[in-house]
């Protein structure tokens, strides 16, 4: 598996570094997050910061690496229609390693955030029912 994501972080060229950087950060965040952070609503904004940067960052990358914007389009029409058919070979296809090396970064630290919103969740019932 480790494998598989060196080969993605290569083959995203030069925007391999900003999104591991960015998950890195998000990672390190939500680390500290879930150790001091006690409201379910900052962990619900972590959540969608963690999802929504790296995966931003790698469409970034790829729109980057398309030279014209109709090739573009077209590029986007048919992986579209062709989705459903070809997701085992487009997993293997490694032109979009930016946008996989950046869903596979937010899945990683969107993990932390939803772990922080269960942490959260499991404190505030066991205070409530504790009597005073």
């Amino acid at each position: 598996m480790f494998e598989e994501f060196a080969e993605l972080y290569t083959n995203a060229g030069e925007w391999g570094d900003p999104i591991l950087l960015v998950t890195g950060a998000l990672f390190a965040a939500g680390w500290v997050m879930l150790f001091t952070v006690r409201l379910i609503k900052k962990f619900i904004l972590y959540s969608i910061v963690a999802l929504v940067l790296p995966n931003s960052i790698g469409i970034t990358g790829y729109v980057d690496n398309v030279d014209d914007l109709d090739e573009l389009q077209e590029s986007l029409v048919e992986r579209g229609e062709e989705m459903s058919e070809e997701i085992l070979e487009s997993a293997e296809n490694l032109t979009f390693s930016p946008i996989y090396l950046g869903l596979a970064g937010s899945i990683l630290t969107l993990v932390l955030g939803i772990a922080g919103i269960i942490k959260t969740r499991r404190r505030k019932t066991k205070t409530q029912s504790t009597p005073s």
